[in-house]
């Protein structure tokens, strides 16, 4: 007889270990179901400035979007949009003549683009261009004024756009373009996502609140509350596990992830000063954040996150980019993102009203960045 050995205990401690490989095959099998759930964050992620075009030209600019498929960037200056080849990084064409520009979305399978400005203060515009030639053929009157951000959801055939001061978002036909109907907000719309199964998202910024509606109807089926987000800008969304990522600004100056079923906000990160852009990749599992200022006031910030899972996030890269660089736009083919600004920046002279002036920029000094690895 073993000393200190018992029938009990021996059946005891086999039950133990029993317990514990059941859990492990548990867990296995959880991990094959589910592979995408659980993902180790990557030890050296290699996310950098990987080319950087120098551009150049006239103008402001808000929003660049990239067509993955056509290969090319679109970019808004204010009263024309400089279309760059992605690959060569050269200025293929420049659409002129319109005014107040903020974005655009394209509809490939309609051969058209849909550009947003503002011929007023008073009257926004929505320009629509053939694909093909690059040429302006239409335009119809925005439902709002502070005509800004645009989607195109591939579900429903609609452009949606977002009129800040007006509260509400345009609706358009992609097919024939005219306007199909105007969604009343109640408050002031930045970015919006579709989900691709008949939802809209969009972040109403100066109530910072979480909006839902439906594509097809145009009701509103959610509002929610965005907190800590005080102020929702840049938005993102993981479809497959219905999360969304905004890019909040203000006070705290974070990343929340909110689940797109009940509008919890399940969790926060710590990002850059001035974000506008969010782009989540889901080949990677990865999460792009864009801000203007890193926090010492002559350079912007790209945060890289890692989705570990749908309710944790893991900081992979801090990609130091050119100030200003605070608007985004995924190549889901490439896994690159493009963010754009000016590299020399002049300084304000402080007032009593405006203690802390942002840096003017240079628009000879215009730069497209990517990033990527």
């Amino acid at each position: 007889m073993l000393r200190g050995f018992t029938l009990r205990g021996f059946m005891s401690q086999r039950g133990l270990v029993d317990g514990i490989c059941s859990a492990c095959l548990m867990a296995l099998a959880i991990l094959i179901l589910f592979p995408a759930v659980f993902r180790g964050a990557p030890q050296d992620s290699g996310y950098r400035v990987v080319r950087t075009v120098k551009l150049g030209g006239e103008g402001g600019w808000d929003y660049v979007t990239v067509d993955g498929d056509a290969k090319r960037v679109y970019i808004p200056r204010g009263t024309h949009v400089m279309v760059v080849d992605e690959t060569s990084g050269k200025v293929i064409a420049d659409i002129p003549d319109m005014k107040g520009l903020h974005g655009v979305a394209v509809a490939p399978e309609f051969n058209r683009g849909f550009i947003t400005g503002n011929k007023s203060e008073t009257e926004g515009v929505i320009y629509i261009f053939d694909l093909k030639t690059l040429k302006v053929t239409s335009e119809v009157k925005a439902t709002g004024v502070d005509t800004d951000s645009l989607i195109y959801d591939p579900g429903s055939k609609r452009v949606f756009v977002n009129n800040g001061d007006g509260k509400n978002t345009t609706v358009v036909d992609a097919a024939n373009g005219t306007v199909a109907g105007t969604i009343a907000l109640d408050g002031g719309p930045e970015a919006a996502v579709a989900d691709g199964k008949g939802s809209v998202f969009v972040n109403i910024a100066d109530k910072g609140q979480m909006l839902e509606y439906d594509a097809r109807t145009l009701a509103i089926k959610n509002r929610w509350p965005a907190d800590p987000c005080k102020r929702p800008v840049g938005l993102s969304m993981d479809r497959a596990h219905r999360r969304l990522f905004m890019a909040c600004q203000g006070a705290n100056n974070i990343m929340a992830v909110m689940n797109a079923d009940n509008g919890k906000v399940v969790t926060t990160m710590p990002i850059g000063i001035g974000a506008d852009g969010a782009a989540y990749d889901p080949a990677g599992g990865v999460v792009f954040v864009t801000s203007r200022d890193g926090g010492d006031g002559k350079n912007g910030v790209t945060k890289v996150f890692h989705e570990d899972s749908p309710d944790k996030y893991t900081l992979v890269a801090d990609v130091k980019t050119i100030y200003g660089a605070r608007t985004i736009s995924l190549d889901p083919k490439t896994h690159h993102i493009f963010t754009i600004g000016t590299e020399k920046n002049d300084p304000v002279p402080p007032t009593e009203k405006n203690p802390n002036p942002r840096p003017r920029p240079d628009p000879s000094t215009f730069q497209l960045l990517e990033i990527g690895k």
